[in-house]
């Protein structure tokens, strides 16, 4: 999804070339999808480890106080990316932010913990992909075009198709990170309910990242409108 040429110095700032640096990279998304994803599960094997209450907290919290509820793997992804990226936890910092401030973690795995620690919801627009290599987006949080990388998502999607993810930053270049929702006629009606609300309610209408405030702002109340177990449609997809 770069266009830049093999040989230029690559934007990771490594000072390397791309071919010897951040290519391969960009030439097996599923090989990259898989390495944060090994990243992903071992944050959320350290999270029940080391705050099962807050992981089983955060899930109540999504569910609202409902009894009953049966939790598939859908919700479990949707919940889960929230309890870890999105709640503050008591004395402040979310899970993965603590995660990635591990002294015992390799610069690598700290490198991609930070990144997935600070990808946060956003409402994104397709404009165009390419199956099994990536997709062309309109972040509308930010008002900004960008190019991501993704193998499963990309054979997903359709131009126009609205979303509910994250944008991980590089490198070797902007991913999908964790599940995504699709937005429908019935969900995008709610969802414009509670960012209007949430906008008015922190002033930030006329700023020109008030929608991502907004966004992150109520990240607990879009995460209960998109968990499957709550509402029949839509489902989550697991994006890579």
């Amino acid at each position: 999804m770069s266009g830049a040429g093999r040989n230029e110095r690559c934007s990771c700032g490594s000072g390397r070339k791309l071919k010897r640096c951040c290519g391969p990279l960009l030439d097996d998304p599923v090989g990259l999808a898989n390495e944060h994803s090994a990243v992903g599960a071992r944050v959320q094997a350290w999270a029940f480890e080391t705050y099962p209450e807050e992981m089983k907290a955060g899930l109540e919290e999504l569910l609202g106080g409902r009894t009953g509820v049966v939790v598939g793997d859908a919700d479990a992804q949707l919940a889960g990316t929230w309890v870890l990226s999105d709640r503050e936890l008591p004395g402040g910092g979310t899970i993965a932010q603590r995660y990635a401030r591990r002294l015992d973690l390799p610069s690598s795995e700290r490198d991609i913990a930070e990144r997935i620690a600070d990808a946060r919801l956003g409402l994104l627009r397709v404009i165009s992909f390419k199956p099994g290599r990536g997709i062309e987006l309109h972040d509308l949080t930010r008002s900004e075009l960008v190019s991501v990388i993704s193998h499963d998502l990309s054979r997903s999607v359709r131009p126009g198709d609205v979303v509910v993810g994250r944008v991980m930053a590089g490198p070797p270049a902007p991913s999908v990170w964790g599940p995504v929702a699709f937005v429908t006629r019935r969900t995008g009606q709610m969802l414009s309910d509670i960012l209007k609300a949430r906008m008015v309610e922190l002033d930030v209408r006329d700023q020109p990242l008030g929608l991502a405030v907004a966004m992150h702002a109520a990240s607990r109340e879009i995460t209960s409108l998109f968990l499957p177990a709550l509402r029949n449609q839509p489902t989550a997809h697991q994006a890579a």
